[in-house]
């Protein structure tokens, strides 16, 4: 059986997280009750709670995101919740790396390549810390 792409980008995620320096709660989410919520809900003691939609990137440097996904990203991003969509770029020129954006630019991300939407992080998997990124994001 052949394991999904976006699976193996999960297991990265958790694993970062859970093992990293700072210790996050994380837990993957799979619901068919709520369409377009995020795939992951995590803690930390810093930022509280935020979600994490998990995206990889197409050939075509788009994303596959959702009416649904994305109504529910531009909803509570609009009154403010940290929610954030993590695309993972694994053939990107210099090595594998992720792109984090505000769940604000959902739409955005529906229409556009992913180069032409701003992001808030652009890196390696291992060096992205929540923590450093601006304390606006997490209404600090």
């Amino acid at each position: 059986m052949t394991v999904k792409t976006e699976t193996n980008f999960w297991k990265s995620v958790k694993r970062l997280l859970e093992n990293g320096e700072e210790k996050y709660l994380i837990s993957r989410i799979e619901s068919y009750v709520t369409p377009g919520f995020p795939d992951c809900v995590i803690f930390h003691n810093v930022t509280g709670f935020f979600t994490l939609e998990l995206k990889i990137v197409q050939a075509n440097n788009r994303i596959r995101i959702s009416p649904l996904q994305t109504a529910w990203n531009k909803w509570y991003a609009g009154y403010g919740a940290p929610v954030f969509i993590l695309v993972n770029l694994p053939k990107a020129q210099g090595g594998p790396r992720v792109k984090l954006f505000s769940g604000a630019v959902a739409q955005d991300l529906r229409e556009k390549d992913i180069d032409s939407v701003p992001g808030l992080y652009e890196g390696r998997l291992k060096d992205l810390d929540f923590l450093k990124l601006p304390n606006s994001v997490f209404n600090k």
